[in-house]
């Protein structure tokens, strides 16, 4: 292929693949969020300031500020992805950092006013913290608030409470607390109010409030309610803040399992033990520990792990940072060996008694290798779009003599200091499937034999790139022949 093709070829593929690309990688000027890209099973500081952003704008529970990305987080950042038109992947890149931080709701700075008169803080749809947990126990203790639970988000029912106070006290019932309303609301003209003493009851204390969730209400509760639900197992649908069918029969469903009247409406009975049986869900779903090592962990860890079982004798591959099948088996057969639970994940347990094992044969393994360079997207699909023309070799893995299909894909992925198999079921088996490929993922298909025996990489606009019978070429997924015999799509990085 002549040079100018293949420029333009790359700057074809290259522009296909930028979109989804550039949410892979690091951002280098947020400030704390947004250094690194937050996805499933990260826990991390960070991950704990994109949970209070997301909480801030009604995305996400108080209870879920844990500092893990799990389910429940991927969630909320797929519903924030979809809200503000961003590739919906539950990961959060640069981006959805952007988005999320250039939304409006952050704390305005303390105010430089002059005047001696102190003021109340303005509180309103969005607002959340201790101001807000204060004002909807007053709006509460004054039937105005009827949530079960004090949440201290800012959201629909609060405001709704705020202008049903503002209407009987006339005054602007805009929903919004302003210094206006809370200085009616507390009767005191302290900024900082002390905490009222409970008011002693004339007679005993009223049943609960019959706040109730029902068809066709909408707001933050009801992504509250969803959100609780499809941590249960009841609702596997968006959380789009609507109580429609799907939410009214996933009700109906929770209602029947615990024994409750089936009416599908969320009263206040069925809103608490919904939100106590999610809690102890979540308590149960414990993070894993950050120290363990398991499938898909790369690094220099990695690294050791593998030199360890070289020297014992469980693991004889190559030693590659990559934690992937061949590296769990050989866990998996170390732990059978020494009595321990057989899991594959090399916890602290794991590695403490393989260390111990190495001493004992007093060989010294491997060391790590230096930290490689950051896996690029970009790169890699630029640098397949510089082979694109280079003839198809059976047995190939490099430009001078071709490549074949795996080869092309090991070929390149080396570039990108990961190591994969040689072919294509083995890379099959070491992947991370994914539902829907992003760019940079490997697509499979079923051709001459059973099972994956073709392979290219995915590079946005439902195109791959490849080395078939015709060479390295850029091929559409949605064509007839493709779309038979496509398998799935995996990460290997």
């Amino acid at each position: 292929m002549k040079k100018g093709n293949t420029n333009a070829v790359k700057t074809l593929v290259i522009s296909s693949a930028c979109a989804g690309a550039i949410l892979l990688l690091p951002s280098k000027g947020e400030a704390a969020l947004g250094d690194q890209v937050l996805r499933n099973g990260m826990k991390h500081p960070d991950v704990k300031e994109l949970q209070r952003a997301l909480l801030h704008q009604g995305y996400l529970k108080s209870s879920n500020v844990t500092g893990y990305y799990g389910p429940v987080t991927t969630n909320a950042v797929k519903e924030f992805q979809k809200m503000h038109h961003i590739v919906i992947d539950g990961i959060t890149g640069k981006m959805t950092v952007r988005a999320i931080t250039q939304k409006p709701g952050v704390k305005p700075p303390a105010s430089t006013s002059k005047t001696v008169k102190a003021t109340y803080k303005t509180l309103k749809q969005g607002s959340q913290g201790n101001e807000v947990e204060r004002l909807q126990r007053k709006l509460k203790e004054l039937k105005y608030f009827k949530y079960p639970k004090i949440t201290g988000y800012f959201g629909r029912v609060t405001a709704d409470a705020v202008k049903a106070y503002q209407k009987e006290k006339k005054i602007s019932a805009s929903g919004i607390a302003d210094d206006k309303t809370q200085r009616l609301l507390f009767k005191t003209s302290s900024a900082s109010p002390v905490k009222s003493q409970k008011p002693v009851p004339a007679k005993p204390k009223p049943a609960e409030s019959s706040f109730i969730l029902r068809l066709n209400s909408v707001g933050s509760e009801v992504f509250e309610l969803q959100s609780d639900l499809k941590a249960l197992g009841f609702y596997n649908y968006s959380l789009d803040r609507i109580f429609g069918k799907k939410t009214e029969t996933s009700v109906k469903s929770f209602q029947k399992a615990y024994k409750l009247p089936v009416t599908g409406v969320a009263d206040s009975k069925t809103l608490t033990i919904i939100s106590a049986e999610a809690k102890k869900k979540e308590d149960e779903t414990a993070p894993p520990s950050s120290a363990d090592l398991r499938l898909h962990s790369v690094g220099p860890k990695v690294y050791q792990l593998q030199s360890d079982l070289k020297v014992l004798g469980f693991y004889t591959y190559k030693v590659d940072n990559i934690f992937g099948k061949m590296t769990e088996t050989s866990v998996k057969s170390f732990q059978k060996a020494y009595n321990l639970s057989v899991t594959g994940v090399a916890d602290s347990k794991t590695i403490e008694k393989i260390k111990a094992e190495v001493k004992k044969k007093g060989i010294e393994p491997a060391k790590p290798q230096t930290t490689a360079k950051p896996f690029s997207v970009i790169n890699l699909v630029g640098d397949a779009a510089e082979l694109v023309g280079t003839p198809y070799t059976w047995g190939g893995e490099t430009v001078e003599e071709g490549f074949d299909c795996s080869g092309f894909l090991v070929y390149l992925f080396k570039k990108q200091n990961v190591q994969l198999p040689r072919t294509i079921a083995s890379i099959w088996d070491a992947g991370k499937t994914v539902s829907q490929p992003k760019v940079g993922d490997i697509v499979f298909f079923e051709t001459y034999k059973k099972g994956p025996s073709h392979a290219g990489i995915y590079i946005g606009n439902n195109n791959f790139v490849h080395s078939g019978s015709r060479g390295v070429a850029v091929s559409d997924i949605r064509l007839s022949y493709w779309t038979d015999r496509y398998l799935g799509a995996k990460q290997l990085y």
